[in-house]
């Protein structure tokens, strides 16, 4: 990734059309109706106070896009010192890679008649190989108890988590940009994860993605964490790993089943694996019989022992651990399927807006109905779908985090049935950097 010193070399990767859209007269890119561009914005109180503005920007059919940040936070040390940070951040609009950052600050205090603007001269950046090692020092089990904390703290409200970007490039992907911030935290963390569905013509993947950690101090980029989306997909089956933990003691585990063959579908399973050492039976459905049948081999390999059926009410006969990872848009589960009176259903897939695993009887059904976000699932998953159709009210569900903190609001659900749906918030990716950040 190139580091930009001047606004000189912003404006010599852009085109002369990119340049009126991008850096031009704010009147200018209004005029232009095939540009999209979204901003959102997040105040802070702790450790410093302040504001950040964020907008991205892509016009039709041009070769890049643009996305600033902007903060300015009050000194916690010096309060009549204010401190402005600007990241501009150059995406390739063919490919969703970010290719060139400009860090810019500016100290601003009142006796002052001039504030030079300066560029930091260096951003620290680390490969997924870089990450994989500093996640090995840190090691699992604070990996773990970190993404419980961050569940925790969010439903506290302790979490601020701004509204997300969203960026449709037509014909070729989009583009998501969120992020979160722990009240007195020392960081704060946003995600860019895109998906282009023709990267593979060119040997890159179709998801790609970084983070960035700021300095909530000041507002200053500290470290550019290139991790191409492996971060998101680990903290997710993380969160699938500590929800099962919490909720199906291995004792009681008869067979664990999974519906998909993606890479949730393989990370999931492999934090089990480590879970429950005294459960081997792995059941299997996935929508397509070539991949089902390679994550069959792969799963043999790594030592299960692999029954691989026709049908997603055939997983649901023989496990009650159940791990659904699919992008569905129809349910694949409902009520009558689960016929094991202790089961657990840990919903992952569906985590987007008309995304479906599970059906609304099957959350009606449900004893216990555990959800990472309830304002978020108001619109995305398996429990909007419920609750769009008042099969279930909003008082049906409980936070992970509420659980965490104060257990189950049915004690009585703990041996009977239980979902975890999981659609992914900000705080969990806040808390896998930190998580890098203490082996780094």
């Amino acid at each position: 990734m190139q580091l930009l010193t001047t606004d000189a070399d912003l404006v010599a990767l852009l085109t002369p059309a990119e340049k009126d859209a991008y850096i031009g007269p704010q009147s200018t890119m209004l005029d232009q109706v095939d540009i999209v561009s979204e901003t959102i914005s997040m105040d802070f109180d702790s450790p410093a106070s302040g504001h950040l503005t964020i907008t991205a920007t892509y016009k039709s059919g041009a070769d890049h896009f643009i996305i600033k940040f902007f903060s300015q936070l009050q000194s916690p040390v010096n309060s009549d010192q204010g401190q402005c940070r600007r990241l501009t951040l150059v995406g390739d609009a063919h490919t969703g890679i970010i290719i060139a950052l400009l860090p810019q600050s500016e100290n601003i205090h009142p006796s002052d008649t001039h504030n030079p603007v300066t560029t930091t001269t260096n951003i620290p950046e680390l490969s997924w190989a870089d990450i994989q090692q500093c996640l090995e020092t840190t090691g699992n089990e604070t990996v773990w108890q970190l993404q419980n904390q961050g569940f925790k703290a969010f439903s506290r409200l302790d979490v601020i988590i701004p509204e997300v970007i969203y960026l449709p490039f037509k014909g070729r992907g989009d583009l998501h940009l969120k992020g979160a911030h722990k009240s007195g935290g020392d960081i704060y963390v946003f995600k860019i994860a895109t998906a282009f569905y023709n990267n593979s013509a060119c040997g890159l993947t179709p998801s790609q993605g970084l983070m960035i950690a700021f300095d909530a101090k000041t507002g200053d980029p500290i470290v550019v964490l290139k991790d191409e989306g492996n971060l998101t997909d680990l903290r997710t089956a993380i969160a699938g790993r500590n929800a099962a933990q919490q909720l199906m003691p291995e004792a009681e585990v008869t067979g664990i089943g999974v519906l998909g063959t993606g890479v949730q579908a393989r990370l999931q399973v492999s934090l089990l694996k480590d879970l429950y050492p005294q459960c081997r039976q792995l059941t299997v459905w996935g929508h397509t019989p070539t991949n089902t049948a390679t994550y069959a081999r792969e799963m043999t390999q790594n030592g299960w022992q692999v029954t691989v059926v026709a049908s997603p009410k055939q997983v649901a006969k023989t496990a009650n651990l159940i791990v659904t990872t699919t992008a569905s848009e129809v349910a694949l589960l409902a009520a009558d399927d689960i016929t094991q009176e202790n089961t657990l259903v840990i919903a992952i897939g569906a985590d987007m807006p008309g995304k479906l695993e599970l059906a609304p009887s099957l959350l009606k059904k449900a004893d216990c109905v555990l959800i990472d976000s309830i304002a978020q699932g108001k619109d995305h998953g398996n429990a909007a779908d419920a609750l769009h159709n008042g099969v279930i009210v909003e008082s049906d569900l409980q936070e992970f985090g509420d659980f965490l903190n104060n257990g189950l609001k049915n004690p009585q659900a703990a041996k009977k049935l239980k979902l975890f749906l999981s659609s992914g918030i900000g705080v969990q990716d806040l808390q896998i950097v930190q998580a890098v950040l203490a082996g780094s």
